[in-house]
Parts: structure tokens; sequence; C-alpha cells
């Protein structure tokens, strides 16, 4: 597997948690105050995971060219 074609997968996983944000958005609406706060928290959380997972597929995509200056979080 070539790092596009890994970066290509977590786009698309950074694509579906999106859609499960907003899908938990509308549920959040619509719960009751203690749900609401559960709900809040894991739509907090994915949005870290989000970030993160589109963050790796730039630093996929961009590995090998020299221009581009790589991410210190995912490099050593």
């Amino acid at each position: 597997m070539t790092l596009l074609r890994m970066a290509a997968g977590y786009r698309q996983s950074a694509e579906m948690i999106r859609l499960r944000i907003i899908s938990l958005k509308d549920e959040a609406r619509r719960a009751q105050p203690t749900e609401r706060t559960r709900l809040e928290q894991r739509i907090r959380e994915l949005k870290v995971l989000r970030r993160d997972t589109q963050e790796i597929a730039l630093v996929l995509e961009r590995y090998y060219d020299r221009r581009y200056h790589k991410n210190d979080r995912y490099t050593f």
C-alpha cells in the first residue's frame, strides 16, 4: 500500500467522523440535559479525532514533497 492510498483511507475516515459529528449534533439538540452533556463530550472527542486524522492524511500525502514543512507533531 502506498502512502497516497493510506492518505485516501484517512481522508475517508475523517469524512465518516464528520458525518457522525453532524448526526450527534442533531441528537444533542433534541436530547435531555444530562444526555446532551454526554453527547457534547463525545462530539468534542470526535472533533479531536477528526483533526488528527486529517493532519495525518496531509503528512502522508506530502511525505516526499521537499517543499512541505512537515508537521512536528507526527515526525521525529
